[in-house]
């Protein structure tokens, strides 16, 4: 799978994900590591809720 594929199939995971690379490699410090890992966390939480809902909608 290309990245262009990638972009189109997966738009929104893929923007949180340029958002780890980039916040990584730009500020790479304890406050952003810390960010990053609520951020993380955040994430883990949304797409759990997304697939219970679509789960409970079938």
């Amino acid at each position: 799978m290309t990245d262009e594929d990638y972009k189109k199939l997966h738009p929104i995971l893929n923007e949180v994900t340029q958002t780890y690379v980039s916040l990584y490699t730009n500020r790479p410090n304890e406050k952003n590591r810390e960010k990053l890992i609520k951020l993380e966390a955040l994430l883990h939480e949304k797409l759990e809720q997304l697939k219970k809902a679509k789960d409970d909608t079938q």
